[in-house]
């Protein structure tokens, strides 16, 4: 009985230490955290292929869970893992859902496993982004050893105004590129809302007809989307890079 309990606490050690490590077909490597973008939603521009490493002497057995889904209705996507392809992924849902992509010890997976974005956002001036984690499971279908998690963001160059655009209804900035406040004036009253590159909003004010600073001193840098409408029911929305 002793050996038998010591076999099993051996072979759990394994699985449990089995390392798991993601790259792209290109081989750039996935880290947590990470965000890649796209800004197409079309093959085969926003195809991303998903290598899947076993470094470990063990089989392993993998999933993917939708962590989230914004801007989108989880519609228009491809996302293939294991022996099953999908058309619509749902946020909080695990893929394959029932048999978990199988790597071999010391293996990887094949060339096929990717996601591929189609869908262009439920508002198109805003990203579409979604958070994956890859975790392995064990044979009854329990998280153990270590797992990933990385986001994929399609941000269209489509849908944001021109400069011109912008006075015509209203708003007249005098650049797109900020340090600490973004200089506008408002020829016509309206509202507007600041989102992140996630497509979470993070400010929203309304404004009088005047000169204005909006501060960025507080925002991590990165890309915005600064989008408004003014009460002539006209409205538009510009990209915003805060360094």
């Amino acid at each position: 009985m002793k050996k038998i309990f010591i076999a099993t606490v051996a072979l759990f050690s394994l699985v449990a230490s089995a390392q798991m490590s993601l790259k792209k077909l290109d081989g750039t490597p996935i880290n947590n955290g990470d965000v890649f973008t796209y800004d197409v939603a079309v093959e085969p521009g926003s195809y991303m292929g998903i290598k899947i490493y076993n470094s470990s002497g063990s089989p392993i057995n993998v999933k993917a869970k939708v962590e989230s889904v914004t801007n989108s209705d989880g519609t228009n996507v491809q996302f293939c893992l294991g022996d099953v392809c999908l058309a619509t992924v749902t946020a909080g849902n695990s893929y394959p859902p029932n048999f978990p992509a199988f790597i071999d010890a010391n293996s990887e997976n094949g060339d096929f496993d990717h996601f591929l974005n189609l869908n262009s956002g439920i508002n198109p001036n805003l990203p579409v982004s979604y958070s994956f984690k890859f975790y392995q499971v064990d044979g009854s279908g329990a998280e153990v050893g270590n797992s990933v998690s990385f986001s994929y963001r399609y941000v269209s160059p489509l849908g944001v105004s021109s400069f011109n655009q912008l006075e015509q209804s209203g708003v007249v900035l005098k650049s797109n590129v900020v340090s600490n406040e973004l200089e506008m004036t408002t020829t016509k009253e309206l509202q507007y809302s600041l989102f992140d590159a996630n497509g979470k909003s993070v400010l929203t004010q309304n404004l009088e007809i005047g000169n204005h600073a909006i501060d960025f001193s507080n925002f991590s840098a990165g890309i915005y989307i600064l989008s408004y409408q003014n009460k002539e029911g006209q409205n538009g929305s510009i990209r915003i890079i805060k360094k």
